[in-house]
C-alpha cells in the first residue's frame, strides 16, 4: 500500500470510528497527530468519496479560512452527503474566523437578530466592523438585520461585502436575492437566487422561488 492510500485508509477509520461514539475530541486528537491541513485539503480533492467526508469534516473542526477556497466546490458535489459535510464545515470555519473579540461580538449578534433586537444589532456588528474591518459573518449577520429595518440598500452592500470575503456564501446570494426582489428588481433577483442554486442545489426553497420568478418574468 502506498503512504498516500495508507493515509487515506487511516483517515477513513478515524471517521468512521467518530461516526459510531461521536467522540469529537478523541477525532480531532487522532487527525491532528497524523495530517497536517495541506494533506486534507489534498484529500478532499483526490481521495473517494470516504476520505473526502472524513477530510472535510477534519477540516471544519481543525481548518481556517484558507480551507474555504477548497471546501467550498463542494457544496454542489454529486455526493449528497458530502455536500452536507462540506456545509457543515464552511459554518464552523465562519464561526472561527476573526479575532476573539470578533467571535464574541458574531455570537451576540446573532442572539439579537433571533431575538429581533435588529437595531442593536447593527450597532453591536457595525462597532465591531469599524474597529477591526469584520468578517464575512459580521457582514452576513448586519445584512439581514438590514435587511429587516428596510434598509434595503445598506443590507445589499453588506452581502456584498460578505462575498468578496466568502465567495460561496451562499446565504448571502439567497440575501441579494431577497433584496432585489424587494425592490421589484425581479431580473437581479432571480440572477441571485440562481448563483446561490449554482453553489448549493440543496437549497429547495429557493428552487421554487426561482420557478416563480421566471414564470413572472415570461408574463411581463
Amino acid at each position: 500500500m502506498s503512504e498516500y492510500s495508507s493515509r487515506q485508509s487511516v483517515l477513513v477509520k478515524f471517521y468512521q470510528r467518530y461516526l459510531s461514539d461521536g467522540d469529537t475530541p478523541l477525532f480531532i486528537t487522532a487527525i491532528a497527530q497524523i495530517y497536517s491541513t495541506a494533506t486534507l485539503e489534498r484529500l478532499l480533492r483526490v481521495g473517494d468519496v470516504h476520505a473526502r467526508r472524513a477530510a472535510a469534516l477534519a477540516l471544519g473542526l481543525l481548518g481556517t479560512s484558507t480551507s474555504i477556497a477548497k471546501l467550498g466546490p463542494l457544496l454542489c458535489a454529486g455526493d449528497r452527503k458530502l455536500r452536507l459535510v462540506a456545509d457543515d464545515a464552511l459554518r464552523a470555519i465562519a464561526s472561527r474566523e476573526g479575532s476573539a473579540h470578533e467571535r464574541h461580538t458574531l455570537e451576540r449578534v446573532i442572539r439579537l437578530n433571533e431575538c429581533s433586537s435588529f437595531e442593536k444589532a447593527i450597532e453591536l456588528s457595525t462597532d465591531c466592523i469599524d474597529a477591526t474591518g469584520g468578517t464575512s459573518e459580521l457582514f452576513h449577520q448586519r445584512s439581514l438585520a438590514m435587511f429587516q429595518l428596510d434598509c434595503i440598500g445598506q443590507a445589499i452592500e453588506d452581502c456584498r461585502q460578505t462575498l468578496k470575503l466568502n465567495p460561496f456564501h451562499y446565504a448571502a446570494m439567497v440575501g441579494l436575492g431577497h433584496c432585489f426582489l424587494d425592490q421589484g428588481d425581479l431580473v437581479d433577483s432571480l440572477f441571485w437566487f440562481r448563483q446561490a442554486l449554482d453553489i448549493y442545489p440543496d437549497l429547495e426553497p429557493i428552487r421554487i422561488q426561482v420557478r416563480r420568478l421566471e414564470k413572472a418574468i415570461q408574463e411581463l
